[in-house]
């Protein structure tokens, strides 16, 4: 399930939590938000003792002193460690429950000064106080999250589209400001990496289909019909209710060069065929016998074809059918593949062998017009 984060930044724990409301608010107003709640930045309870410097100096006392005593009363101070064997256990002293229950009994802990013991009520006020329950800070400012999960099928990009129209005319205190964080900030990180990882795969994939063939038409006739091959991976995809990404690509990718291998081995099919014909025939090889070597080269391809298509299926479908950790991820790595090689199939078994006819019978009648 898609999720997303809003970092919201500001000056201080109650502002954060003001401005945190009301994103809230209208995020939750969205149709295709399914739920969302923001960290509750001021949501605790604590006991706020403020000392008093000037009684401190009445009775030259240091302001340690009174943190020491009441730090060992609540909270307790460890005085010693008992050892039974290789096991250690640490003894605390403090106050019982019920001498620190309330703020009337932290108020009267005695505190010894050089004139005898005084109550803490003295030195310092005693009272709960609201305050945030964590402090988060990132980039040395304060910082709170906004929690959002999007309605099932609805993909980060659309999300965060409908929801910057919704956030469009917020109004926030100087110095507060939000930005998206969570599966929305991978996604931004990793889109601009395949905005040249992309255009890359795809040289690199003509570049060794010409290494390969050794002929430019050939090269393009593997190149140019390789998008028929990802027709049934977005089928595929549709079908499963996949929504486009990162995971996804990487699949179309390795689909690419799974269908440049099978295509160039048609091509090789078919031009040893038509070799092996040339040969045979020499000066009478005639349109006839193109046809007729187009035809054996591309039946010689399908036993193969079928051979790689079975086994790359029997490999990636028991991944669909896997629910365990990363399976996610998986299954949208090898479904374009699974539905890509089904048209691969189409596409070496037929569209290849057409177009290389096409070729050749361009190449023979330039041949025939020389020779008469």
């Amino acid at each position: 399930m898609v999720k997303l984060d809003i970092k919201l930044y500001g000056k201080d724990s109650d502002g954060l939590q003001k401005v945190a409301s009301k994103i809230e608010r209208r995020l939750r107003d969205l149709k295709v938000t399914q739920s969302v709640f923001s960290d509750q930045a001021s949501a605790g309870f604590f006991i706020d003792i403020d000392i008093d410097t000037e009684a401190l100096q009445r009775y030259n006392i240091t302001k340690s002193l009174i943190q020491e005593y009441t730090s060992a009363a609540i909270g307790g101070k460890k005085i010693t460690t008992m050892y039974k064997g290789l096991e250690r256990y640490p003894i605390a002293l403090r106050f019982e429950e019920e001498e620190r229950r309330n703020l009337d009994d932290i108020r009267n802990i005695q505190i010894k000064t050089p004139l005898g013991f005084v109550p803490l009520s003295t030195f310092a006020k005693v009272q709960y106080r609201e305050s945030a329950s964590v402090i988060k800070s990132e980039m040395a400012t304060p910082v709170t999250f906004v929690y959002i999960t999007p309605q099932q099928g609805m993909s980060v990009v659309t999300y965060k589209e409908e929801a910057m129209k919704a956030l469009a005319d917020l109004k926030m205190p100087a110095g507060y400001y939000f930005e998206w964080a969570g599966q929305s900030e991978y996604l931004e990180s990793a889109t601009e990496k395949m905005k040249w990882i992309i255009p890359t795969v795809l040289l690199v994939i003509f570049v060794l289909i010409y290494f390969a063939l050794g002929d430019m038409v050939p090269t393009l006739i593997v190149f140019f019909t390789l998008p028929f091959a990802l027709v049934g991976g977005l089928v595929y995809i549709q079908m499963l209710d996949f929504n486009m990404s990162i995971a996804v690509i990487v699949g179309f990718l390795a689909l690419l060069g799974i269908a440049a291998e099978t295509a160039i081995v048609m091509i090789v099919y078919l031009q040893e065929s038509v070799d092996e014909m040339r040969a045979k025939e020499g000066s009478a090889f005639d349109y006839a016998h193109l046809d007729a070597a187009i035809y054996e080269g591309a039946v010689q391809r399908v036993r193969p074809k079928l051979m790689t298509v079975f086994a790359i299926l029997a490999g990636l479908l028991p991944i669909m059918l896997t629910s365990g950790v990363g399976s996610e991820v998986m299954q949208r790595i090898a479904a374009p593949m699974i539905g890509g090689v089904v048209t691969s199939a189409v596409l070496s078994l037929l569209l290849i062998p057409i177009f290389f006819e096409l070729y050749e019978k361009h190449l023979l009648k330039k041949e025939l017009k020389e020779t008469k």
